[in-house]
């Protein structure tokens, strides 16, 4: 794996809780529906390309979709926590969504990531048991993110791995899952592909309800740059950017994977 460019894919495996965000209520079993239906899209798609993820759940999520969590354990990927409420963080999260999820699936979870990559006490996932936090987004987006000071590519902060979404080495464009749904095909490739040959990984996020028909909804009042792309066409831009990466030697690897790699690597930094 030494050699290897590493891709880490993973999936904020949440509650559809976005018609919230735009002043509309949506019941909790729809919005836990609409996740798992594009979970299990998604988890089709790996399957197909034979690629390994982490999926970032919330607990709630866990909690209402357990047939979905055991498909995504028996087919091999890794389970993260993100928060117990998407819609409503607290400063137990980290602690709660732990011992919710590992009692329900059996397993240990070493990662954590606010949800909407909001910052986190990382002495505090220190203290609960994790390995890694990635909960920061290295860019300037207005009015969710402003972190063009911080290390763009992973990094200790004390014995907790910072593990950054990716974004282009020079300027930080961000090439999360907003850009792949509007940029122009052709940009984006070039984009990922350079970030990639520049940082020797490729860490990026998306999110289940992405991949839900949501333009048949325009009820839930969700912007049109959200819902560009989405349900059918989501779930072809997924399986391409899978195949772009196997085409150029990448390997993929889950979150707890890399930071095993990291550790062994000589250059790995701590920034206390």
């Amino acid at each position: 794996m030494s050699e290897a460019k590493l891709i880490l894919l993973s999936f904020d495996t949440e509650e559809f809780d976005l018609p919230r965000e735009h002043g509309v209520n949506i019941e909790f079993e729809r919005s836990i529906e609409v996740s798992a239906s594009g979970t299990n899209l998604i988890l089709d798609t790996l399957k197909q390309n034979q690629v390994k993820a982490t999926f970032f759940c919330t607990a709630n999520f866990a909690q209402h979709a357990p047939d979905v969590m055991q498909r995504i354990i028996n087919e091999g990927h890794e389970v993260a926590c993100h928060g117990v409420d998407h819609f409503k963080p607290k400063d137990s999260d980290p602690t709660l969504s732990k011992e919710i999820i590992e009692r329900l699936t059996q397993i240990t979870v070493n990662g954590y990531r606010q949800p909407r990559m909001f910052a986190v006490d990382d002495e505090e996932l220190e203290r609960i048991g994790y390995l890694y936090d990635s909960s920061l987004h290295p860019a300037f987006i207005p009015g969710r993110y402003m972190h063009l000071d911080t290390p763009r590519t992973p990094f200790y902060q004390g014995k907790i791995l910072q593990i950054p979404a990716s974004v282009s080495p020079w300027l930080r464009i961000p090439v999360f899952w907003l850009a792949c749904h509007n940029y122009p095909k052709w940009l984006y490739k070039r984009l990922i592909l350079w970030t990639l040959r520049h940082d020797g990984q490729f860490v990026i996020y998306f999110h289940p309800w992405e991949y839900y028909p949501l333009k048949e909804h325009p009820e839930w009042k969700i912007p049109y740059i959200i819902k560009r792309n989405s349900g059918a066409e989501a779930v072809k831009r997924l399986d391409g950017l899978i195949k772009t990466f196997k085409q150029h030697g990448a390997q993929f690897a889950t979150y707890t994977e890399f930071t095993q790699f990291f550790n062994e690597t000589p250059h790995s930094s701590r920034v206390q």
